[in-house]
């Protein structure tokens, strides 16, 4: 099964590896618990905080239902 990380869409993971050259302990921290974890479901509040953060979505673009299910952030894999 692949990880939530592996299933990033490539956009969410380049401003990702963007973020790490300015912010190395928490985007470490977000890899390391993306890659840990299998379901979206199992991520806590926090964790798709840090997730929206490091992917510099506008709020006001992201529906309820990215959040519930991380539509925007994951493929379709």
């Amino acid at each position: 099964m692949k990880t939530i990380y592996n299933r990033l869409t490539p956009d969410i993971l380049a401003s990702m590896n963007e973020d790490e050259q300015k912010y190395p302990y928490t985007t470490r921290a977000l890899v390391l618990k993306l890659k840990s974890t299998e379901y979206w479901d199992d991520l806590t509040i926090s964790d798709i905080r840090a997730v929206l953060i490091h992917s510099h979505i506008s709020i006001i673009d992201i529906q309820q239902e990215d959040i519930l299910w991380g539509g925007k952030f994951l493929t379709d894999e």
